[in-house]
């Protein structure tokens, strides 16, 4: 709908052909996006941390994945997927799709608290670097409550029993801040330490930073076209504050 999805809500969508065209490029953006992701690690981390992190964040996210889904536990409750409307092949009924958001969405939550830091986190240093994987973790469970809503909101997944936020059990948040915790503690124990690569671009260097600071307000257009008004306030909201944060790291640098 263009900027006037900011003035509708999902009552209107009808079948605007622009509306369905968007829905057929998503996966198209996330693997255009994943890819940039996977090109940028590797320069700074190396291919072989770069494939070790991709892995471990895919293996324990879908193992998570899995036991939430089937079991109850860790999400807040069992969840279904419907596969007619969560596009790619599925893993014990978790669709290929989500554990590759994950190290996407964590990759870029990190590089946002390492730049603002201006720290790393080494084997040597894991324990002292434990503030970085805490406020990547709390990150991303904010932002989750941008993006959990809408997918709800379009039944893409719910939950057997639906929670007091828009359908999301309260407990999902804490499952999300523990998956990333163990990612990152798993990949940051066992990585290979690598020297700091230089690089002319600053733009290029701190590029999923950026990205990340403006996600949030990217996904809050969709919150107010389906009316989810807490979701979008916090979506601009933090968006806000991130871009504030990189603001300022360019100022001081």
């Amino acid at each position: 709908m263009g900027n006037l999805a900011w003035f509708i809500d999902k009552d209107q969508f009808g079948e605007d052909t622009n509306y369905i065209k968007a829905e057929k490029i998503r996966i198209l953006q996330i693997i255009l996006g994943y890819g940039y992701f996977l090109f940028h690690g590797s320069i700074f981390w190396g291919w072989i941390n770069m494939a070790l992190f991709v892995s471990i964040a895919i293996i324990v996210s879908t193992i998570n994945e899995i036991i939430g889904s089937k079991y109850g536990l860790i999400f807040g409750g069992k969840y279904h997927y419907d596969q007619t409307l969560t596009p790619g092949p599925m893993i014990y009924n978790i669709p290929l799709l989500i554990p590759i958001v994950w190290s996407g969405l964590i990759y870029m939550g990190y590089s946002y608290s390492s730049f603002l830091t201006d720290q790393i986190i080494t084997v040597d240093s894991f324990i002292s670097g434990m503030p970085l994987i805490i406020a990547t973790g709390l990150l991303l469970v904010v932002l989750d409550m941008v993006l959990d809503p809408i997918a709800v909101d379009e039944k893409r997944w719910s939950w057997d029993f639906p929670g007091v936020y828009y359908g999301i059990p309260l407990l999902n948040f804490f499952g999300w801040f523990l998956t990333v915790a163990i990612i990152l503690s798993i990949f940051f124990l066992i990585h290979i330490p690598v020297n700091d690569h230089k690089v002319t671009s600053s733009l290029f260097k701190y590029s999923p930073s950026i990205f990340f600071a403006i996600l949030p307000a990217i996904a809050a257009r969709p919150c107010y076209e389906r009316g989810l008004k807490v979701p979008g306030h916090i979506g601009l909201s933090l968006s806000a504050i991130l871009i504030v944060g990189v603001a300022l790291r360019y100022i001081n640098m």
